[in-house]
């Protein structure tokens, strides 16, 4: 990138960005290959998506930029956008390995009414400046798994996600690129359909980690923790819904009382808690009406988290920042991984880390959280800023 562009990295894209791209790590990451994954049935992938698969490749490029773009216009029959012939195809492939071997994998876009929508939700609003960024390698713009151009809303997602291009040496990692795949899956898989997200979303909710509580009376310590790591976490999100102050989520306290309020019965109708059908139906309107890139990155935290609760507030608070709107300091996003691992920091403590695994864990959990945050934020301030 030139000198201009690295300074206006380095200005726009936090600490925790710059330390990610450092940072080498070998694991790969579930919630990550989970998210190429989602979406609707599909054929098989072609035999020369095989051979863009990024995984292991060497460096193909030298030099990494940004450049203006032109905002996602709907995909014809064919699945194909123009935007110029200067463009090179992602070295990712669509499916594991260029086959179908996992399952859900969308190879072309089903839906085309409302793709271009759901990533520029406000297209037709007046003060739309129409300011996106595509990433470039030797000054070629890349396209996503599916073909389609690499659009972005944001200047600093952009740079991210060239940082994250130019931080891969020899061979290219693809565990190293979260926010590379964020904004793909947002692209190809949620912005044609995404109903699978939506509704993966709804089943953490009924099987929220944060609403099963340690019994006080058999370990207080492991309730402590969840004390301090999840306090007004409820409260947020029911800020966030427009809750009564007086409704909440169905929590249970102890192993017996959770498989008795969870299971199905007369009144629960479905496996998992019985949340308040308002909450519920709160819920499912809030994430419907999120554009493709937030209900990926809200998707994202749910799946590393098993929280709705958790991922909701954090995206809550890192879009009510962005948009000038929160009431209260933003906090990093470390809070919410810490959320997340309260059980298993706690049996850390009790039984011994095991190196290669428990280490590895949480910086992938750190490294998913924050970029899920990072995404969601960028965004919001991008379509917030320039009216949209």
């Amino acid at each position: 990138m030139n000198r201009a562009a690295s300074k206006l990295l380095q200005a726009n894209i936090t600490s925790f960005e710059a330390a990610l791209l450092r940072r080498a790590t070998a694991s790969s990451s579930s919630s990550s290959s989970g998210l190429l994954c989602r979406a609707l049935s599909s054929k098989n992938v072609t035999a020369a998506a095989a051979d863009r698969r990024l995984a292991g490749r060497r460096r193909f490029y030298k030099k990494v930029g940004i450049a203006p773009s032109i905002a996602p216009v709907k995909p014809d029959k064919n699945n194909k956008v123009t935007n110029g012939d200067n463009t090179v195809h992602s070295p990712i492939s669509a499916g594991v390995d260029g086959t179908q071997s996992a399952t859900g994998v969308t190879t072309s876009i089903k839906d085309t009414s409302k793709w271009t929508l759901r990533l520029n939700p406000n297209k037709h609003n007046d003060n739309n400046k129409e300011e996106w960024y595509s990433v470039t390698l030797d000054g070629r713009a890349i396209r996503t798994p599916l073909g389609l151009p690499f659009a972005l809303p944001s200047p600093a997602l952009a740079l991210a996600v060239a940082a994250e291009w130019d931080s891969q040496k020899t061979y290219l990692q693809p565990a190293q690129m979260p926010i590379m795949t964020l904004c793909c899956t947002a692209i190809d898989q949620v912005a044609s359909d995404p109903t699978a997200h939506q509704t993966d979303i709804i089943r953490y909710l009924r099987n929220d980690t944060s609403c099963y509580w340690a019994d006080p009376t058999e370990d207080r310590v492991l309730n402590r923790q969840q004390v301090q790591a999840w306090s007004k976490l409820h409260e947020t999100v029911s800020e966030l819904l427009g809750l009564p102050d007086d409704l909440g989520p169905a929590q249970a306290v102890g192993g017996s009382d959770a498989l008795l309020i969870s299971r199905k019965s007369d009144g629960n109708k479905m496996s998992g808690l019985p949340h308040p059908p308002l909450l519920v139906e709160k819920a499912k309107k809030w994430i419907n009406s999120l554009d493709a890139w937030t209900l990926t990155a809200l998707y994202s935290a749910c799946a590393e988290s098993k929280s709705f609760f958790i991922a909701a507030a954090m995206i809550f608070e890192a879009t009510q920042h962005a948009k000038g709107e929160c009431k209260v300091a933003t906090r990093d996003p470390k809070w919410a991984v810490q959320a997340a691992r309260v059980e298993e920091e706690f049996n850390i403590e009790m039984w011994g880390l095991v190196e290669g695994g428990h280490d590895y864990d949480r910086l992938n959990s750190s490294i998913q959280m924050h970029a899920a945050s990072f995404v969601a934020q960028n965004v919001a301030a991008s379509f917030h800023l320039d009216g949209r």
